[in-house]
């Protein structure tokens, strides 16, 4: 007995579930003595006939054996023996109470369920259990289930007993049920036979759990579990395909239920829409609002089908556009007004967006049409509907078009009333929401009816089809829409004009019944909504406004005008004109409001009495405006005028720091609107905001008080920002800025000075900013971005005006040339962007959108360039936060890194970086990196190569290209850099000429082009190692970006031919930076390795000739290039003298400048080669290298006097070594010694000579005239021809160049430019008209002589005909060489000349008068006839017999 009471104090502090009493009982039975097992047995049969098995199915959990300290693991092991304890337990128990077992199991769980609704403070009209009904629910479940698994519990019976019980169990019990899978929601409404009542249970629940979902503040995310569940369960079932339930009675009858209880729920959500606004709505409202939760696609997390979403979602619309048709056609044709997008209740026009959200917009239309032609509408939802779609879908408006036409044409095709009205409704509902949604319905009538080519123009049954159907809309029409058709009518022939007359004096009548007349309609009033019109006096006043802008602008009076002082008198006369002869006092100088009104009068628009009468008053008013100064100036003793504007500055910095007080907000500065018009008046008041901005027509024209006024607004503005911001973060901070901003644009020269101020202070005092005026700025400018404010500014492309965005201009100033730049530009884009990012976020759910509309494309760009150039930490650290961002603009001391870093490494500005407009490209990289000014820059040389190594290869380079990187390919990142190196040059070159005219100091030379040029060495020789392993590939990676370039200009124009020409110089710039042997490819054919070179031969034929050379040779930047690069090239060879030899033997053919070039600078170009060559290998100096050098040497001992052979060499590379050497030596006259002794029997040596000749002379022709000096040229030129002719050489036929066909030569006039052969007649006509008159005779006693003279002077004429002035005309007068001709002397003397010689070339006349023939047609009649003439006299002589043919 001792133990008695320390087994009490145990019980108390331990307390034992009805199992564990048991099991201890068990394990202590051997102990006892058999005295106690008769109290044992009894106190056990006590038990059995006394248990509550309710609460045996509550104590067996998981919870209780924790609860007392069972260890989990023997708790979790014992499990399957606690459900055979119960079920033993209920099986004796169903024995004594002699039922079966099953339906003792499930009849006592029923009533637990029913037992655990009771408790708690919850009513029992509920269909959610608080925390310990839902915790003991769920211990019963685990019991439950423990029961199933032991066969003691039927699903049937289960069922069964659930209907028979006093109260259905609430809706979260039966979806416990069926998430614990012990009865599904199937098989429990299929188990009751009463459909009906099944229905109306789950409908019941259903709304109650809407009315209790915002309570559930504990356990918010249970009823959207809940309804998630149940709806997936409903919807899947409902919508279900017909075939697959023709098997099984009891699917059909849940699918019933479902889709019967998902219809009651549909028309209970739209009879709670209709409710919105009553008295009862609050709690409606919330109720609607949860069940909406039913259309987001995102609570079923995949458990439907899109297919069965978009059938419940179809049937869903349907019913919207169905539910309770009670308003006809005519109702809806009153009141459509009224049902726009912005009055229709919010609850609905977020339903229609919720459904809209699964369809494009064309099958939307698709069913919206369907419906229409097939069910009775409720027409307030149709068109609620249609305006939601139009609004929220843009593509719908062109789908509308589309189905207004069908409608239309549908209707007049079948004479149909259902689908006029229909289109007639549907048009006005999108015109109703504005010209940026849809065209105004006047629009619409008039392209649909105004024309013979309208629908109802096939037929008079048609047009009277329409007029009835228009007649029949009078008795219902608003007073806009009779407007509309009364001002612009439906087009009718002249005969039937009676018809349209019968309905516009119905109309007119039925506007006279409204009170309204359409002539006190106003001119310019707007008819493309149902709103009502404004009263006449106030339309006058508009269309006086409108009028007078009009006037302003073309100088005319206005047509509309016009035509109203004659087909509209009475509103002319009664409205219009007394509204523009309002009595003012009249300015002294002519403003265009008076102007107009001189107009009006000199038209005789303006009767003589009333203009009378108004003169007359305007000068009254100015009298009596007069004596009220004086009186005011002599009593007023308050504040002046700007003490009145600082103190409603001050008051509104006051106000806006409750960002709920936006009515006084709004108030307030409407008060500083109206103190801004008595001070500074602005004419300018009317213009709309669009238009751009002049700013160079403010600079000069502002007065102290205009100055005045701009800086303390702007300051102002900068003061309440900081205040503001101070106090709430920007997404909190009201609209008060956006107000500011838009009311300065009421006040155009006002903003106009301001921004001029703004551009001011951010390009020109930047660094004397505060972090106040950098914040205050920064918002200023962006809520300038957000209002698309323009401006108008001088174009550098064009002679006009451009206009551009004020962001963009202002950005053209924010460069970052030095590390104060830099700096400034960081602050003010970080506060720009991070104000816009914190803005956004107050707008819309998903900012995105919003952010992209707020931020300014081109500060982005500007902070990805300018952070990791200044942050080295952001170059590494790619972390994604979302913290706040402006907590690091907020303070006395703001940290200006920090902002930068969480800004840069925030997840909206990731975000946006990657959106293609807002990326910083490696092309915009670099022309950012080229504006650097390496003596002004913050980063030392050092640092800045570590900066660009890393952009380049670390950032760029294995960046894709969609990301604006070069997707890891060397060729496209060198390629990008020569294009950003020669936009960048050609921009440097034009603001270069810019700061010259403005007396600046040209800064095109303080930039990072070297680093860049360095960047690109180290690509190209990374490429390079790459290239010479790579496969054969067509073209040159390098020449090939300058020919894209070239391909997108168009050379027809004088400008696009010197920018091409630019951009070669520009391109050979950078070409000559790079490696030599870049220009050569290295090929390896097994064991053997040689050099091409055909690309550059090509760029040099077809780019350098025409664009590079001077004096007909290539500089000697390029000849260098070119040989250093082959010499380099060839060491990869087995033999490099051979690689050497072939490249210049073929360049002799291929490409012949590069060798004229070589030998006109070999007396710089041998030394380096020589060195070179030594350098790099030990075998003799190639044999082309030594034939040059040998003919260098010999042309140098033939200028001192020692006459010798010269060596075997190709004959015009000798000639050109010959020439170029006597030419330096100033010793030409010593060619008529070597051709006549030493060249006498090489013809060709001697051809080429003259040709080199002929070349000086042609480019002493393109220098200006006070420079160049052609006696030289001319008279070595006269020497060769004498030489040539002495000993009888042909040399005439070197000026066929002309003639395309002429193949003779080419190697010669390949070296030359297009305009140098073009110069090639003037040459040849100036060197006939001073040869000596002996060697004339010679001269064209040539069998070809007059064909080439006939040809040339035909050339010379089309040149000078053509208007292309080659030859350079100098600029003054009086220092113009006289011995350079002058085209059209030269064309007159040519001419004589020809006519003096054709009588002694009567042979070439006969033997080539075909040719001639031929030629005849491009010289003038005099030639023609003297030929022709000539012809006939050798026909007379009996020389030629047949007819002339000239």
């Amino acid at each position: 007995m001792s133990s008695a009471p320390s087994d009490c104090r145990f019980d108390v502090t331990r307390r034992k579930t009805f199992s564990q009493l048991l099991g201890s009982r068990s394990r202590k039975q051997k102990r006892r003595c058999s005295s106690e097992l008769v109290p044992r047995e009894a106190v056990v049969r006590l038990m059995k006939h006394h248990q509550n098995l309710g609460d045996l199915l509550l104590e067996v959990t998981g919870s209780g054996s924790e609860r007392d300290g069972v260890d989990s693991d023997d708790h979790n092991a014992g499990t399957p023996a606690r459900g055979s304890f119960i079920a033993s337990v209920f099986r004796e128990q169903a024995l004594m109470k002699d039922m079966p077992p099953g339906l003792l199991t499930a009849r006592t769980a029923v009533e637990k369920i029913q037992q655990i609704e009771q408790l708690g403070l919850t009513p029992r009209h509920t269909v959610m259990l608080d925390a310990d009904q839902r915790g003991k629910l769920v211990c019963l479940l685990q019991s439950l289930r423990e029961l199933m698994s032991t066969g003691m519990l039927s699903r049937l019976q289960f069922r069964e007993e659930i209907w028979k019980a006093k109260e259905v169990p609430m809706l979260e019990v039966v979806w416990h049920l069926q998430k614990e899978n012990i009865v599904s929601l199937e098989e429990l409404v299929t188990s009751n036979p009463d459909v009906t009542f099944a229905v109306r249970w789950l409908f019941d629940n259903l709304c109650l759990l809407c009315s209790e979902a915002e309570d559930q503040y504990q356990h918010q995310d249970i009823p959207r579990q809940i309804l998630s569940d149940i709806v997936a369960e409903l919807v899947g079932n409902g919508f279900k395909e017909s075939n697959n339930l023709e098997s099984d009675r009891k699917e059909r009858q849940f699918s019933q239920v479902c889709f019967e209880v998902l219809n009651r729920m549909l028309l209970w959500l739209l009879d709670n829409l209709c409710k919105e606004n009553e008295t009862e709505g609050a709690s409606v409202e919330r109720a609607t609002q949860f069940w909406l939760n039913v259309f987001d696609t995102a609570l079923f997390h995949g458990t439907l089908s899109p297919d069965l979403l978009k059938q419940f979602f179809y049937h869903t619309l349907t019913q919207i556009l169905t539910f309770n048709p009670v308003l006809e056609a005519s109702d809806a044709i009153r009141m459509q007004g009224e049902w726009c997008f912005a009055k229709t209740k919010i609850l609905l026009t977020t339903l229609y967006r919720k459904i809209f959200v699964l369809f494009s917009a064309e099958e939307l239309i698709v069913h919206l049409r369907q419906v229409l032609e097939t069910h009775e509408v409720n027409w307030q939802n149709v068109l609620s509907c249609a305006s939601t779609l139009l609004v929220c879908q843009p593509p719908t408006q062109q789908l509308l078009k589309e189905l207004l036409a069908n409608l239309l044409t549908n209707s007049f095709e079948n004479y149909e009333l259902e689908s006029i009205i229909t289109a007639f409704l549907l048009v006005r509902q999108a015109a109703v929401e504005g010209p940026a949604v849809f065209i105004s319905y006047s629009e619409w009538f008039k392209k649909s009816f105004g024309s013979a080519n309208g629908y109802h123009g096939g037929s008079k049954k048609a047009l009277i089809f329409l007029l009835k159907f228009l007649t029949d809309l009078v008795p219902f029409e608003t007073v806009q829409y009779l407007k509309v058709h009364i001002l612009h009518p439906p087009y009718v022939p002249s005969k039937y004009r009676a018809l349209l007359l019968e309905y516009v004096s119905l109309a007119k009548t039925r506007l006279a019944d409204l009170q309204a007349s359409v002539e006190d309609m106003g001119l310019y009033e707007d008819l493309s909504t149902a709103h009502e019109a404004p009263k006449p006096q106030c339309q006058a006043l508009q269309d006086v406004e409108k009028a007078v802008q009009i006037f302003e602008t073309t100088g005319k009076i206005p047509a509309s005008v016009m035509e109203a002082s004659i087909f509209r008198r009475p509103y002319y006369l009664a409205r219009f004109l007394p509204a523009l002869l309002v009595p003012r006092a009249l300015p002294d100088s002519l403003d265009s409001h008076m102007a107009f009104i001189d107009s009006l009068k000199r038209a005789d628009k303006i009767p003589d009495t009333m203009y009378a009468s108004y003169i007359h008053a305007c000068n009254r008013e100015k009298q009596q405006q007069l004596e009220g100064v004086s009186t005011f100036e002599a009593m007023d003793h308050g504040r002046e005028p700007i003490e009145v504007l600082s103190a409603a500055l001050e008051e509104l910095r006051k106000v806006a720091i409750d960002p709920s007080k936006t009515d006084v907000v709004s108030a307030q500065i409407a008060v500083i609107s109206g103190q801004l018009k008595t001070m500074i008046d602005d004419e300018d008041h009317c213009t709309a905001m669009d238009k751009p901005i002049q700013l160079d027509t403010v600079v000069d024209s502002l007065g102290p008080l205009e100055m005045e006024v701009r800086d303390l607004l702007l300051k102002s503005f900068c003061q309440t920002f900081l205040v503001v911001s101070s106090f709430n973060p920007p997404q909190r901070q009201g609209e008060w800025a956006s107000l500011f901003v838009k009311m300065l644009c009421g006040h155009r020269r006002l903003l106009s000075a301001v921004l001029l101020r703004v551009l001011h202070l951010t390009c020109r005092q930047a660094s004397s900013l505060s972090d106040v005026h950098v914040l205050g700025l920064a918002g200023f400018t962006l809520h300038i971005h957000i209002l698309r404010i323009s401006l108008s500014v001088e174009s550098l492309q064009s002679a006009g005006k451009e206009e551009v965005s004020f962001v963009n201009h202002l950005n053209q100033s924010l460069v970052c040339r030095t590390g104060e730049c830099s700096t400034f530009c960081l602050r003010f884009c970080t506060a720009a962007v991070a104000y816009a990012v914190c803005l956004s976020s107050s707008r819309c759910s998903s900012a995105l959108d919003v952010v992209q509309q707020f931020v300014p494309p081109v500060f982005m760009q500007k902070l990805q360039y300018v952070i990791p150039r200044l942050i080295p930490k952001c170059r590494r650290d790619h972390d994604v936060v979302v913290e706040p961002i402006w907590i690091n603009l907020v303070g006395l001391h703001l940290n200006w890194t920090a902002a930068a870093i969480s800004l840069f490494k925030h997840h909206t500005f990731k975000e946006l970086a990657e959106m293609k407009h807002f990326q910083l490209t490696f092309y915009d990289w670099l022309m950012f990196e080229l504006e650097v000014q390496p003596h002004g820059d913050l980063l030392s040389d050092v640092d800045r190569q570590e900066y660009q190594h890393w952009a380049c290869y670390q950032h760029y380079l294995p960046s894709p290209l969609a990301a604006g990187g070069c997707g890891g390919d060397l060729l496209t990142a060198c390629r990008t850099i020569i294009n950003s190196l020669m936009d960048f040059s050609k921009r440097a070159k034009v603001q270069s000429f810019e700061e010259f005219s403005c007396s600046r100091r040209p800064s095109f030379n303080r930039s990072s082009y070297e680093n860049i040029i360095c960047r690109l060495q180290e690509m190209v020789f990374d490429l390079e190692s790459v290239r010479a392993k790579a496969p054969r590939e067509d073209g040159h990676f390098l020449l090939d970006v300058f020919l894209d370039r070239r391909a997108k200009l168009e050379l027809q124009t004088l400008s696009k031919q010197i920018e091409q020409q630019i951009e070669l110089q520009l391109f050979t710039r950078i070409l000559v930076a790079l490696p030599p042997c870049v220009l050569f490819k290295t090929r390896i054919d097994g064991l053997k390795t040689t050099l091409e070179c055909e690309e550059f031969f090509h760029f040099t034929n077809a780019e350098l000739r025409n664009g590079y050379c001077k004096e007909f040779v290539l500089p000697f930047h390029i000849v260098s290039h070119f040989f250093r690069g082959l010499l380099n090239a060839s060491v990869h060879c087995e033999k490099p003298s051979s690689a050497v030899d072939g490249i210049l033997s073929n360049s002799k053919v291929r490409c012949p400048l590069l060798m004229l070039s070589a030998t006109y600078w070999w007396a710089r170009l041998e030394p380096v080669l020589c060195t070179q060559w030594k350098r790099s290998s030990d075998t003799p100096f190639p044999r082309e290298l030594q034939t040059m050098l040998d003919s260098q040497l010999w042309a140098s001992r033939l200028l001192v006097g020692k006459l010798e052979s010269g060596p075997p060499c190709c004959p015009w590379v000798l000639g050109a070594f010959l020439y170029f050497t006597l030419q330096r030596g100033n010793s030409l006259k010593m060619l008529q010694t070597a051709m006549r002794e030493i060249c006498a029997e090489n013809k060709e040596f001697q051809v080429s000579v003259l040709y080199l000749t002929l070349m000086h002379l042609v480019s002493s022709l393109l220098q200006p005239k006070e420079t160049s000096d052609l006696t030289v040229p001319l008279k070595t030129c006269a020497d060769m021809i004498m030489i040539l002719e002495e000993q009888n050489q042909p040399w005439l036929d070197i000026f066929m160049v002309v003639n395309k066909d002429y193949k003779p030569h080419q190697i010669l006039f390949s070296m030359i430019s297009d305009v140098e052969r073009k110069l090639l007649p003037i040459v040849f006509y100036s060197l006939m008209i001073i040869l000596d008159p002996k060697l004339v005779s010679s001269v064209i006693k040539h069998s070809d002589f007059l064909f080439v003279a006939i040809t040339l002077h035909s050339a010379m004429v089309k040149l000078f005909l053509d208007g292309e002035n080659i030859i350079p005309v100098s600029d003054q007068p009086d220092l113009q060489n006289s011995n350079q001709p002058d085209p059209l002397e030269l064309i007159t003397k040519g001419r004589r000349f020809l006519l003096r010689v054709i009588p002694s070339c009567s042979g070439q006349i006969i033997s080539q008068h075909n040719k001639l023939q031929a030629v005849c047609k491009d010289i003038d009649l005099e030639l023609k006839a003297s030929l022709d003439h000539q012809l006939q006299l050798c026909a007379g002589d009996g020389l030629y017999s047949e007819p002339t043919l000239l």
